[in-house]
């Protein structure tokens, strides 16, 4: 059962690509470029409610009762829950875009700062742009945000 706003802990042994190290593949899963595709999958392992939904739309993963859900990465830079056509050089942040967006939303907050370490959170996203109404979570309120 996915409770909002309740921090789970998670640990992903034995991550593997090649003859990489794993040290190596730890330290490039820190980066969301490149933990985003496999978070996104690894999430219903965690959640079996969820369904992951493949594709370019606007959420990554549904549940039985229709609710939308948007994973997002907590790195060193924080975290952003803008939509990513806002994110980048030469594009500028709509908050009124980013609030209609939230308000469908539930997101899940995954913070893989110390991966393989991983929290997750559940936010909805309504409260998420309450909160933080210029779509990011500063790096240094991460652990008051997973509820340290």
């Amino acid at each position: 059962m996915i409770k909002h706003n309740k921090t789970y802990e998670f640990d992903i042994p034995n991550i593997s690509f090649g003859v990489l190290s794993e040290n190596k593949l730890n330290t490039l899963s820190k980066d969301g470029r490149y933990a985003s595709p496999f978070m996104e999958e690894y999430l219903p392992v965690w959640f079996p409610k969820l369904k992951r939904v493949l594709g370019n739309k606007d959420h990554d993963h549904i549940d039985p009762d229709g609710v939308y859900y948007d994973a997002k990465n907590f790195t060193k830079n924080g975290l952003q829950f803008m939509p990513s056509n806002q994110i980048g050089a030469g594009r500028s942040y709509d908050a009124k875009a980013t609030e209609e967006k939230a308000k469908k939303l539930v997101y899940i907050c995954c913070d893989i700062t110390s991966f393989p370490k991983v929290r997750v959170k559940f936010v909805p996203g309504k409260q998420l742009f309450k909160t933080y109404p210029k779509a990011k979570v500063p790096f240094h309120e991460r652990d008051s945000f997973f509820g340290e």
